[in-house]
C-alpha cells in the first residue's frame, strides 16, 4: 500500500509526512484547512513541502488488521463460550467474566507483541520516493506517480 503525503517537518535525517484521511478526499475538503490529517516520522532525506511516497507492504496491513480485530473477537468469543461450559450455575455472569477476561489477556498479549513489532523495520513504513514541490505544482507528477 503506497501513500501520499507532504512533507511537514525534518528534523535531521527523519521527515514528518502528513496525510489527509482517504475517506475524506473528494468530498469535504477539510483537508484543505489543516484538519483531519494524520502524520507519521519516516527515515529519509526531503525538504518542507515536498511529497513523499510512504509505503507498507500488503501482508504487513493484513497482519496488523488481524492483530487489531480478529484476535481480540476471538480470545472474546472464546471467554464467552468457556464461561458458559466453567460456570453452569449462571452461564450469563459466566459468560460475561470470561468474555471481558480473555478480551483483557488479548490486548495485554497485543501490548508485548507491540513492544517488539515497533523495533523490527519490516513493520515500519518506509519511504520509497521524495517528489520536489516544484516538480508537483508544474503537473509533471501526479499522486499516483
Amino acid at each position: 500500500m503506497v501513500r501520499m503525503g507532504e512533507i511537514t517537518a525534518v528534523h535531521g535525517d527523519l521527515l514528518e509526512v502528513t496525510f489527509c484521511h482517504q475517506k475524506d478526499c473528494g468530498s469535504c475538503h477539510a483537508c484543505e484547512n489543516g484538519q483531519r490529517q494524520s502524520s507519521i516520522t519516516v527515515a529519509g532525506k526531503g525538504n518542507v513541502g515536498d511529497f513523499a511516497a510512504i509505503e507498507m507492504p500488503g501482508s504487513t496491513v493484513v497482519k496488523a488488521s488481524l492483530l487489531a480485530y480478529v484476535i481480540p473477537m476471538a480470545c472474546f468469543m472464546l471467554g464467552l463460550w468457556l464461561g458458559r461450559m466453567w460456570y453452569p450455575a449462571d452461564p450469563n455472569l459466566g459468560s460475561a467474566i470470561f468474555g471481558m477476561l480473555f478480551l483483557l489477556l488479548s490486548f495485554g498479549t497485543i501490548a508485548l507483541f507491540e513492544k517488539r513489532r515497533r523495533r523490527s523495520a519490516a513493520w515500519q513504513p518506509q519511504l520509497t520516493r521524495v517528489i520536489p514541490r516544484d516538480l508537483r505544482d508544474a503537473g509533471q507528477v501526479t499522486d499516483h506517480a
